[in-house]
């Protein structure tokens, strides 16, 4: 009966075969030819029969040499972290230059997987999205219930109000300090009279920081008034009269 597991639910190994040649890098594509991952019509598989009649063949640069010049299905090694890890790419060749990937396979320590594809991950984690969201809407819709006076309520709720109102209520007294009782006739003039001192106190300052910003210019011998140029030549002409007489 054929087995109809997908190749990315599978799991493959083979203990004896590392039990008697080993793994290492330049064995490894023997190691997958082993496994159901393999395809039988690429063109390893006809570099392996022919490298039963030429030794030539057997080093993997040969190979990943000879592949080069060939065109289809192969299998290369695409990357390598020794000792227990490996990952061997199946792609399709159409020229030296130019290649399509079609599924890349991890080796680690005996075991060879086959790494799902892009879709095949979206799909299961939006299929599992999707069935939490629903789950947790169906419970949801359970636990709440509607009234037409207080809307939706939750039990949790219901639940946590009752445990607030269950808790012994416990008097704080905040400290605070007494302020003398004042009579109402006093009182009145005492904030009247310290808030017209601070009124005049607060214009004061703002004048005085006005005049310190600004500049201000003075004439050293004014126009008029006492000691301007014209006063200095009327009292020089009335004292030289003075002394004429």
């Amino acid at each position: 009966m054929a087995d109809n597991t997908p190749l990315d639910e599978l799991q493959w190994r083979s203990p004896e075969w590392i039990q008697a040649f080993g793994l290492r890098t330049d064995n490894i594509l023997e190691y997958f030819s082993q496994s159901p991952f393999y395809d039988r019509t690429s063109n390893n598989q006809v570099l392996k029969m022919q490298s039963q009649f030429n030794e030539n063949l057997g080093s993997l640069n040969d190979v990943t040499e000879r592949l080069r010049e060939m065109k289809g299905i192969e299998f290369t090694v695409a990357y390598v972290r020794e000792p227990d890890f490996w990952i061997v790419r199946k792609q399709k060749r159409y020229s030296e230059e130019e290649t399509e990937t079609l599924a890349d396979f991890y080796v680690i320590g005996a075991n060879v997987y086959m790494a799902p594809d892009i879709h095949s991950i979206l799909s299961s984690r939006l299929l599992s999205t999707v069935l939490s969201l629903r789950t947790s809407l169906g419970k949801l819709q359970q636990v709440s219930r509607f009234t037409p006076s207080q809307g939706h309520i939750y039990p949790a709720e219901q639940q946590y109000n009752k445990s607030v109102g269950s808790r012994p209520k416990t008097n704080i007294s905040t400290p605070y300090s007494a302020t003398p009782g004042t009579v109402g006739g006093s009182a009145a003039s005492v904030t009247a009279a310290v808030n017209a001192a601070t009124s005049s106190k607060t214009f004061d300052n703002l004048l005085n920081i006005s005049l310190k910003n600004s500049t201000v210019y003075l004439e050293d011998i004014p126009l008029a008034g006492p000691g301007s140029t014209r006063a200095t030549l009327i009292n020089e002409a009335t004292n030289t009269n003075k002394e004429k007489r």
